[in-house]
Protein backbone atom coordinates (compact mmCIF):
# COMPACT_ATOMS: atom_id res chain seq x y z
CA UNK A 1 0.00 0.00 0.00
CA UNK A 2 1.13 3.81 -0.69
CA UNK A 3 2.30 5.45 1.92
CA UNK A 4 -0.96 7.48 3.09
CA UNK A 5 -1.47 10.77 4.75
CA UNK A 6 -0.32 13.08 1.45
CA UNK A 7 -0.73 16.74 1.79
CA UNK A 8 -1.89 17.73 -1.71
CA UNK A 9 -5.24 14.74 -1.25
CA UNK A 10 -6.87 16.87 2.26
CA UNK A 11 -9.95 18.36 1.31
CA UNK A 12 -12.42 20.65 3.07
CA UNK A 13 -15.95 19.79 2.67
CA UNK A 14 -19.10 21.97 3.32
CA UNK A 15 -23.13 21.19 3.51
CA UNK A 16 -25.61 23.64 5.40
CA UNK A 17 -27.69 22.20 7.92
CA UNK A 18 -31.66 22.58 8.09
CA UNK A 19 -31.22 22.91 11.88
CA UNK A 20 -28.72 22.18 14.89
CA UNK A 21 -27.46 18.57 15.79
CA UNK A 22 -28.38 17.51 12.51
CA UNK A 23 -25.54 16.34 10.16
CA UNK A 24 -25.67 16.79 6.43
CA UNK A 25 -23.97 15.15 3.65
CA UNK A 26 -21.48 17.68 2.10
CA UNK A 27 -22.32 19.51 -0.83
CA UNK A 28 -19.01 21.39 -1.99
CA UNK A 29 -15.55 21.31 -1.56
CA UNK A 30 -13.53 24.17 -1.20
CA UNK A 31 -10.13 25.21 -1.50
CA UNK A 32 -9.09 26.28 1.52
CA UNK A 33 -5.67 26.13 3.50
CA UNK A 34 -4.91 24.85 7.02
CA UNK A 35 -6.29 22.26 9.52
CA UNK A 36 -8.77 21.99 12.12
CA UNK A 37 -7.39 22.03 15.75
CA UNK A 38 -10.17 19.89 17.52
CA UNK A 39 -9.59 19.69 21.59
CA UNK A 40 -11.62 17.01 23.30
CA UNK A 41 -11.11 18.81 26.68
CA UNK A 42 -9.68 16.20 28.51
CA UNK A 43 -9.23 17.82 31.39
CA UNK A 44 -6.69 16.62 34.68
CA UNK A 45 -8.81 16.38 37.88
CA UNK A 46 -7.34 18.72 41.01
CA UNK A 47 -6.87 17.13 44.62
CA UNK A 48 -4.41 15.21 46.56
CA UNK A 49 -3.87 11.55 45.14
CA UNK A 50 -0.67 10.71 46.96
CA UNK A 51 1.73 10.74 44.33
CA UNK A 52 4.03 12.76 42.57
CA UNK A 53 2.61 11.34 38.69
CA UNK A 54 -1.35 11.55 37.67
CA UNK A 55 -3.64 8.71 39.31
CA UNK A 56 -7.11 9.21 38.23
CA UNK A 57 -7.48 9.50 34.26
CA UNK A 58 -8.22 12.77 33.11
CA UNK A 59 -12.45 13.55 31.87
CA UNK A 60 -13.67 14.78 29.23
CA UNK A 61 -15.18 18.18 29.13
CA UNK A 62 -17.43 20.10 26.39
CA UNK A 63 -15.02 20.38 23.72
CA UNK A 64 -13.38 23.20 22.46
CA UNK A 65 -13.96 23.35 18.33
CA UNK A 66 -12.46 26.24 17.25
CA UNK A 67 -10.47 27.09 14.32
CA UNK A 68 -9.66 29.41 10.82
CA UNK A 69 -9.44 28.24 7.62
CA UNK A 70 -7.94 30.65 4.87
CA UNK A 71 -8.86 30.94 1.20
CA UNK A 72 -5.68 32.13 -0.43
CA UNK A 73 -7.72 32.76 -3.60
CA UNK A 74 -11.04 34.39 -2.88
CA UNK A 75 -13.50 33.51 -5.96
CA UNK A 76 -17.29 34.29 -6.34
CA UNK A 77 -18.88 30.79 -5.74
CA UNK A 78 -16.72 30.69 -2.55
CA UNK A 79 -18.42 33.88 -1.16
CA UNK A 80 -21.97 32.38 0.29
CA UNK A 81 -20.14 30.07 2.75
CA UNK A 82 -18.81 32.62 4.69
CA UNK A 83 -21.43 34.85 4.58
CA UNK A 84 -24.05 32.56 5.25
CA UNK A 85 -22.13 31.11 8.12
CA UNK A 86 -22.00 34.60 9.67
CA UNK A 87 -25.23 36.77 9.10
CA UNK A 88 -27.48 33.03 8.92
CA UNK A 89 -30.69 33.78 8.17
CA UNK A 90 -31.28 30.61 5.65
CA UNK A 91 -30.59 33.09 2.11
CA UNK A 92 -31.41 31.83 -0.93
CA UNK A 93 -30.78 32.94 -4.10
CA UNK A 94 -32.83 34.24 -6.82
CA UNK A 95 -32.52 33.94 -10.83
CA UNK A 96 -34.13 31.56 -13.62
CA UNK A 97 -30.87 31.50 -15.01
CA UNK A 98 -27.21 30.30 -14.69
CA UNK A 99 -26.69 33.61 -12.42
CA UNK A 100 -27.55 33.38 -9.08
CA UNK A 101 -27.94 36.31 -6.66
CA UNK A 102 -27.51 35.76 -3.39
CA UNK A 103 -28.26 38.34 -0.32
CA UNK A 104 -27.61 39.31 3.53
CA UNK A 105 -28.19 42.49 5.47
CA UNK A 106 -28.43 41.68 8.69
CA UNK A 107 -31.47 44.03 11.01
CA UNK A 108 -28.95 44.44 13.56
CA UNK A 109 -30.83 43.17 16.27
CA UNK A 110 -29.91 40.02 15.83
CA UNK A 111 -33.64 38.22 14.87
CA UNK A 112 -32.02 36.03 12.03
CA UNK A 113 -30.94 32.23 13.01
CA UNK A 114 -27.71 30.89 12.75
CA UNK A 115 -27.08 28.27 9.26
CA UNK A 116 -25.41 25.86 10.94
CA UNK A 117 -22.67 23.73 8.49
CA UNK A 118 -21.58 20.54 8.52
CA UNK A 119 -18.09 20.32 7.87
CA UNK A 120 -15.88 17.50 7.11
CA UNK A 121 -11.89 17.20 6.31
CA UNK A 122 -9.51 14.51 5.64
CA UNK A 123 -6.90 13.14 3.19
CA UNK A 124 -6.01 9.91 1.27
CA UNK A 125 -7.00 7.90 4.24
CA UNK A 126 -10.31 7.76 3.33
CA UNK A 127 -11.55 4.00 4.34
CA UNK A 128 -11.44 2.90 0.07
CA UNK A 129 -9.56 0.25 -1.03
CA UNK A 130 -8.63 -1.75 2.07
CA UNK A 131 -7.31 1.90 3.66
CA UNK A 132 -7.78 3.02 6.92
CA UNK A 133 -10.67 5.76 7.64
CA UNK A 134 -8.64 9.21 9.22
CA UNK A 135 -11.74 11.44 8.41
CA UNK A 136 -13.04 13.78 11.03
CA UNK A 137 -16.76 15.53 10.88
CA UNK A 138 -17.91 18.26 12.02
CA UNK A 139 -21.31 19.60 12.84
CA UNK A 140 -23.40 22.91 14.07
CA UNK A 141 -20.30 24.97 12.49
CA UNK A 142 -21.05 28.80 12.30
CA UNK A 143 -18.52 31.71 11.57
CA UNK A 144 -17.37 33.92 14.79
CA UNK A 145 -15.37 35.88 12.62
CA UNK A 146 -14.75 36.67 8.58
CA UNK A 147 -11.79 38.54 7.14
CA UNK A 148 -11.56 39.78 3.82
CA UNK A 149 -8.33 41.40 2.51
CA UNK A 150 -7.48 42.94 -0.64
CA UNK A 151 -3.45 42.90 -2.04
CA UNK A 152 -1.14 45.83 -1.44
CA UNK A 153 -1.84 47.53 -4.68
CA UNK A 154 -5.23 48.20 -7.23
CA UNK A 155 -5.15 44.43 -9.17
CA UNK A 156 -4.55 41.19 -7.65
CA UNK A 157 -7.02 39.44 -5.89
CA UNK A 158 -8.13 38.74 -2.33
CA UNK A 159 -7.80 36.52 0.22
CA UNK A 160 -10.05 35.86 3.29
CA UNK A 161 -9.87 34.06 6.93
CA UNK A 162 -12.99 32.17 7.89
CA UNK A 163 -13.03 31.50 12.05
CA UNK A 164 -15.44 28.67 12.24
CA UNK A 165 -16.95 27.30 15.52
CA UNK A 166 -18.69 23.72 15.67
CA UNK A 167 -20.92 22.29 18.13
CA UNK A 168 -19.59 18.47 17.84
CA UNK A 169 -16.71 16.33 16.29
CA UNK A 170 -17.05 12.96 15.02
CA UNK A 171 -14.04 10.77 13.88
CA UNK A 172 -14.49 7.78 11.29
CA UNK A 173 -11.72 6.09 13.59
CA UNK A 174 -13.60 6.11 16.63
CA UNK A 175 -15.33 3.30 18.24
CA UNK A 176 -17.17 5.93 20.57
CA UNK A 177 -17.68 8.67 18.42
CA UNK A 178 -18.20 7.82 14.85
CA UNK A 179 -19.59 10.13 12.31
CA UNK A 180 -22.87 10.66 11.09
CA UNK A 181 -23.25 8.86 7.69
CA UNK A 182 -20.34 7.94 5.61
CA UNK A 183 -17.47 10.33 5.79
CA UNK A 184 -16.14 11.55 3.08
CA UNK A 185 -19.89 12.21 1.82
CA UNK A 186 -18.61 13.27 -1.70
CA UNK A 187 -15.68 12.98 -3.85
CA UNK A 188 -15.96 16.76 -5.24
CA UNK A 189 -12.98 18.82 -5.60
CA UNK A 190 -12.96 22.97 -5.47
CA UNK A 191 -14.19 24.71 -8.57
CA UNK A 192 -11.65 23.43 -11.37
CA UNK A 193 -12.06 27.08 -13.29
CA UNK A 194 -13.09 29.39 -10.32
CA UNK A 195 -13.78 33.25 -11.32
CA UNK A 196 -11.97 35.38 -8.82
CA UNK A 197 -12.27 38.26 -6.97
CA UNK A 198 -10.15 41.10 -8.83
CA UNK A 199 -9.31 44.41 -7.28
CA UNK A 200 -8.96 45.92 -10.37
CA UNK A 201 -12.94 45.21 -10.70
CA UNK A 202 -13.71 47.08 -7.53
CA UNK A 203 -14.79 50.64 -8.04
CA UNK A 204 -15.42 52.50 -4.38
CA UNK A 205 -18.23 54.66 -3.56
CA UNK A 206 -18.22 56.91 -0.54
CA UNK A 207 -20.93 59.55 0.63
CA UNK A 208 -22.12 61.50 3.23
CA UNK A 209 -25.96 60.83 3.43
CA UNK A 210 -27.73 57.17 3.80
CA UNK A 211 -29.91 58.41 0.78
CA UNK A 212 -27.35 58.93 -1.65
CA UNK A 213 -25.36 55.66 -0.69
CA UNK A 214 -23.48 54.35 -4.13
CA UNK A 215 -23.96 58.12 -5.97
CA UNK A 216 -20.54 59.42 -5.58
CA UNK A 217 -17.23 57.15 -7.05
CA UNK A 218 -14.01 57.71 -5.34
CA UNK A 219 -11.19 57.78 -7.94
CA UNK A 220 -7.92 57.86 -7.33
CA UNK A 221 -7.51 57.19 -3.49
CA UNK A 222 -8.34 54.05 -2.50
CA UNK A 223 -5.30 51.49 -2.54
CA UNK A 224 -6.34 48.05 -0.80
CA UNK A 225 -8.71 47.54 2.21
CA UNK A 226 -9.39 45.47 4.85
CA UNK A 227 -12.87 44.26 5.76
CA UNK A 228 -13.14 42.70 9.29
CA UNK A 229 -16.35 40.87 10.46
CA UNK A 230 -16.48 39.48 14.34
CA UNK A 231 -19.48 38.49 16.69
CA UNK A 232 -19.46 36.88 19.68
CA UNK A 233 -21.52 33.82 20.57
CA UNK A 234 -22.97 32.17 23.64
CA UNK A 235 -22.93 27.88 23.42
CA UNK A 236 -26.18 27.17 24.92
CA UNK A 237 -26.69 23.83 27.15
CA UNK A 238 -29.52 23.18 28.77
CA UNK A 239 -30.34 20.16 31.64
CA UNK A 240 -32.36 17.99 29.35
CA UNK A 241 -30.67 14.34 29.10
CA UNK A 242 -29.33 14.65 26.65
CA UNK A 243 -25.93 12.68 27.25
CA UNK A 244 -24.39 15.09 24.75
CA UNK A 245 -21.47 17.89 24.72
CA UNK A 246 -22.92 19.30 21.56
CA UNK A 247 -25.10 22.83 21.58
CA UNK A 248 -28.49 22.86 22.13
CA UNK A 249 -28.52 26.15 20.32
CA UNK A 250 -26.19 29.81 19.63
CA UNK A 251 -27.21 33.20 21.03
CA UNK A 252 -25.53 36.34 19.18
CA UNK A 253 -24.16 38.74 21.26
CA UNK A 254 -22.21 41.97 20.12
CA UNK A 255 -21.08 42.23 16.73
CA UNK A 256 -18.77 44.44 14.84
CA UNK A 257 -17.64 45.16 11.31
CA UNK A 258 -14.72 47.26 10.76
CA UNK A 259 -13.03 49.07 7.15
CA UNK A 260 -9.65 49.74 7.08
CA UNK A 261 -8.96 51.65 4.29
CA UNK A 262 -5.39 52.14 2.77
CA UNK A 263 -6.07 55.94 1.32
CA UNK A 264 -3.18 57.85 -1.37
CA UNK A 265 -2.84 61.43 -0.07
CA UNK A 266 -5.43 63.55 -2.02
CA UNK A 267 -7.83 66.05 -1.22
CA UNK A 268 -10.50 63.83 -0.62
CA UNK A 269 -8.37 62.10 2.12
CA UNK A 270 -6.49 64.39 3.85
CA UNK A 271 -7.05 68.08 5.11
CA UNK A 272 -9.90 70.17 5.82
CA UNK A 273 -12.98 68.96 4.74
CA UNK A 274 -11.35 65.10 3.41
CA UNK A 275 -12.07 61.87 5.25
CA UNK A 276 -9.04 62.22 7.62
CA UNK A 277 -10.99 65.77 8.78
CA UNK A 278 -14.50 63.57 9.17
CA UNK A 279 -11.96 61.03 11.54
CA UNK A 280 -10.61 64.02 13.36
CA UNK A 281 -14.30 65.96 14.09
CA UNK A 282 -15.36 66.32 17.65
CA UNK A 283 -18.65 64.94 16.56
CA UNK A 284 -18.22 61.23 14.77
CA UNK A 285 -19.25 61.91 10.73
CA UNK A 286 -21.15 59.24 9.37
CA UNK A 287 -19.60 58.02 5.78
CA UNK A 288 -21.31 55.56 3.76
CA UNK A 289 -19.07 53.07 1.75
CA UNK A 290 -19.89 51.08 -1.15
CA UNK A 291 -17.86 48.87 -2.62
CA UNK A 292 -18.86 47.05 -5.69
CA UNK A 293 -16.35 44.23 -7.57
CA UNK A 294 -17.28 43.37 -11.32
CA UNK A 295 -15.79 40.87 -12.92
CA UNK A 296 -15.37 40.38 -17.11
CA UNK A 297 -16.30 36.93 -16.56
CA UNK A 298 -20.37 36.51 -17.19
CA UNK A 299 -22.81 34.44 -15.18
CA UNK A 300 -24.75 34.60 -17.58
CA UNK A 301 -25.61 36.31 -21.14
CA UNK A 302 -24.94 39.78 -20.48
CA UNK A 303 -24.73 39.39 -16.48
CA UNK A 304 -21.29 39.17 -14.98
CA UNK A 305 -20.19 37.98 -11.56
CA UNK A 306 -20.20 40.67 -8.80
CA UNK A 307 -19.57 41.41 -5.18
CA UNK A 308 -20.92 44.12 -3.70
CA UNK A 309 -20.88 45.54 -0.02
CA UNK A 310 -22.36 48.41 1.43
CA UNK A 311 -21.69 49.80 4.76
CA UNK A 312 -22.62 53.28 7.13
CA UNK A 313 -19.38 53.87 9.17
CA UNK A 314 -17.91 56.06 11.49
CA UNK A 315 -13.89 56.58 11.81
CA UNK A 316 -12.54 55.51 14.72
CA UNK A 317 -8.69 54.85 13.95
CA UNK A 318 -5.82 56.59 11.79
CA UNK A 319 -2.54 55.40 10.95
CA UNK A 320 0.72 56.26 8.68
CA UNK A 321 1.53 53.82 5.99
CA UNK A 322 4.00 53.41 3.18
CA UNK A 323 3.36 52.39 -0.40
CA UNK A 324 6.28 51.92 -2.22
CA UNK A 325 8.16 55.40 -2.42
CA UNK A 326 4.81 57.56 -0.95
CA UNK A 327 3.23 57.71 2.36
CA UNK A 328 -0.65 56.75 2.60
CA UNK A 329 -3.16 56.99 5.66
CA UNK A 330 -5.58 54.49 6.91
CA UNK A 331 -9.11 54.90 8.32
CA UNK A 332 -10.34 52.60 9.95
CA UNK A 333 -14.29 52.57 10.71
CA UNK A 334 -17.00 50.99 11.66
CA UNK A 335 -20.47 50.10 11.17
CA UNK A 336 -23.73 51.03 12.91
CA UNK A 337 -26.76 50.83 12.08
CA UNK A 338 -27.90 53.49 10.22
CA UNK A 339 -31.73 54.72 10.63
CA UNK A 340 -31.78 55.97 7.22
CA UNK A 341 -30.96 52.88 5.35
CA UNK A 342 -32.08 50.40 8.30
CA UNK A 343 -29.17 47.88 8.83
CA UNK A 344 -25.91 47.82 9.63
CA UNK A 345 -23.98 45.99 6.59
CA UNK A 346 -25.65 44.61 3.57
CA UNK A 347 -23.80 42.56 0.91
CA UNK A 348 -24.91 40.83 -2.35
CA UNK A 349 -23.15 38.13 -4.51
CA UNK A 350 -23.98 37.62 -8.26
CA UNK A 351 -22.53 33.57 -8.86
CA UNK A 352 -23.55 30.52 -10.39
CA UNK A 353 -24.02 28.62 -7.12
CA UNK A 354 -27.44 27.36 -6.27
CA UNK A 355 -29.07 27.04 -3.69
CA UNK A 356 -28.41 23.02 -2.97
CA UNK A 357 -24.96 23.29 -3.50
CA UNK A 358 -24.49 25.24 -0.42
Amino acid sequence: MAILGKTRLRRHLFGRQSSLGTAVAAQRAYPFAGTPTPNLNWLEQEGDFGSLYPVVPRYKGAPDLNFTLNDNALAYNDLPLPFAAFFGNAETPSGAGTAKTWQWQPDGLGSEEFDPFTYEFGDDADGTSGKPNDWEQYIDGIATSLTIVSPDQGAGVLTAALGLKFSDLRYAGSTDIPPAGSVPSIADLPDRFPTRVYLKDCTVYLDSDGSDVGGTQLSSAVHKFNLALTQEVDEKRYVDGTQSFAVEAYGRGTTRINLAVTYAKTADTVGVGSESDAWSADDPVARYFRFAFESTVEAETAIPYSWEFTMPARYFQREHGEIGNNSVVILTAEAFLDDVLGYPFETTVVNTLAGADL
